[in-house]
């Protein structure tokens, strides 16, 4: 009798688990069993297959070639990374953890080490905006390392994305300590780190507060003039008094290139920074939130080319500008607001990076949930963008920028890679073979990819993989990369259409 019971107890359950996966199953608009599921459900497809999706705020991505080692910015260290449960099980660390990774003569990862790890943090510590921020990270340490970038000599530079710090900090790591370079006003976060090969820095101060010191009350892209990344200096105190609302950098001069709500100069349409206008012309929004920059140089010297800068709102935006070094500084001698109109607009442009072959790659973070009961809701920004109803499939993609060098267009044509796989793009990085690319995944829960291209240079066909971790006893993370499909753009977009939405 007792085993019948239990029997029939566990065929109960067996079924509530089979019923609540099978109306999950059926509530996404493009189920996970179909063809094209590993490239429009991503990460709710590589977690069927085995792929560990633990990983929490994973941030930027860089690589330095006089090391070979790939770097991973996890914001924090928290909820599913630490939660004692799946495959990762790390202590709890609020203020963050930069990974690293040696890679192969392939460009391969299999192991992710802790290289850059916060400290100090203090929950007891009260903080809000506008009453007396305080510091619940170390101010020796980092606090939520979200951008990261690798200069000439192999220094990593990390950019915070805190509520951890009273200013968030620009640091240098030369492999043994952090030293502070830079900080920006209190509330507003540092976007946009962005090293040339010559090693000039450009970094962006996104939504300050309207009570910073002018010009920092609204957002603003700039570059640091007179100081290389692999330049000495002497480290920034920790602002006091009224340089809390203020950009303080060590050494050098800060610029500003570009100030949301300020006129393109020599524009074509007559826009302005961070303007997003529906497709019928009206205004839909002004953005004061600029992120990735991407800068293609022009000439050998890099001292003339685009840069490129992401605007972090649904719907994204991305403004180009056409600068050249002229002495000291840097002049802005024309732009554009690039149209997204030929595929469907853009969403939440995040973190960038610049292809091998000096073309630009924005992101788009925080994919749209593509479930019946919520769709529509959830890309009503972009249905209004559109002036009819979007598709939420058509979001959460790599998005290549390419000047035309045909000359016959004066704008920027646009690609947006479907094969690469549907996520939260934080940015995606391309390696030094023009075909691996590793991308980062934000959000709670989510998963590593990989993407191997077809062909060097081209990303509009290839291999998408997800990470299997391990854990080790010292805290690093060890990968086994699973393949969940190849394709290419066209197939992707193809299915894409044929999702109801009705």
């Amino acid at each position: 009798m007792k085993k019948s019971l239990s029997c029939l107890v566990m065929v109960t359950v067996m079924t509530l688990i089979f019923v609540s996966q099978s109306v999950l199953a059926e509530d996404r608009l493009y189920p996970l069993n179909k063809p094209m599921a590993a490239f429009l459900e991503s990460r709710e497809y590589a977690k069927q297959q085995g792929a560990t999706a633990e990983f929490r705020k994973m941030e930027g991505v860089t690589y330095a070639a006089s090391s070979k080692k790939l770097y991973i910015a996890m914001s924090s260290i928290d909820k599913t990374m630490a939660d004692s449960k799946g495959d990762i099980r790390l202590p709890e660390n609020k203020c963050g953890i930069v990974y690293s990774a040696k890679t192969s003569r392939n460009y391969d990862i299999d192991r992710l080490v802790p290289e850059v790890v916060g400290f100090g943090y203090d929950k007891s510590v009260k903080s809000k905006v506008g009453s007396g921020f305080k510091d619940r990270c170390s101010v020796d340490s980092q606090a939520n390392p979200d951008g990261v970038y690798a200069d000439s000599k192999g220094n990593l530079w990390i950019a915070e994305d805190t509520s951890n710090h009273t200013n968030n900090v620009l640091w240098k790591w030369d492999g043994k300590k952090l030293k502070r370079f830079a900080t920006v006003p209190t509330g507003a976060e540092i976007t946009g780190l962005h090293i040339t090969a010559d090693d000039t820095i450009f970094f962006n101060v996104q939504h300050p507060s309207a009570m910073s010191k002018f010009p920092y009350s609204r957002g603003v892209v700039g570059v640091v003039n007179g100081f290389k990344a692999t330049d000495s200096f002497s480290e920034l105190s920790v602002p006091q008094g009224d340089d809390i609302l203020d950009v303080k950098i060590a050494k050098g001069q800060y610029q500003v290139l570009a100030r949301v709500g300020e006129k393109i100069p020599n524009g074509i349409y007559n826009q302005r920074f961070g303007q997003v206008n529906n497709l019928d012309g009206s205004l839909k929004i002004i953005c004061n939130h600029p992120d990735g920059n991407m800068y293609l140089p022009i000439n050998s010297s890099g001292t003339f080319g685009y840069l490129y800068s992401n605007y972090e709102c649904r719907p994204g935006a991305v403004g180009k500008i056409y600068i050249q070094k002229m002495g000291s500084s840097w002049k802005v001698l024309e732009g554009e607001n690039v149209s997204f109109e030929s595929v469907m607009g853009t969403w939440n442009n995040c973190n960038a990076s610049v292809t091998p072959w000096n073309t630009g790659l924005t992101s788009e973070e925080y994919e749209p949930k593509a479930v019946k009961s919520s769709w529509k809701k959830n890309v009503a920004d972009v249905s209004e963008y559109l002036g009819r109803q979007a598709n939420p499939y058509d979001y959460g993609y790599p998005v290549e920028l390419i000047p035309d060098q045909r000359g016959n267009i004066a704008t920027t044509r646009v690609v947006k890679h479907y094969t690469m796989g549907r996520l939260s793009y934080e940015m995606s990085l391309v390696m030094p073979d023009k075909k691996t690319v590793y991308s980062g995944d934000d959000g709670t829960g989510v998963v590593l990819f990989k993407f191997v291209a077809d062909k060097a240079g081209d990303l509009s066909a290839g291999t998408l993989y997800a990470a299997k971790v391990k854990q080790n006893s010292d805290q690093s993370l060890s990968l086994k990369w699973m393949e969940l499909g190849r394709s290419n753009n066209a197939d992707v977009y193809d299915a894409i259409r044929t999702v109801s939405l009705r």
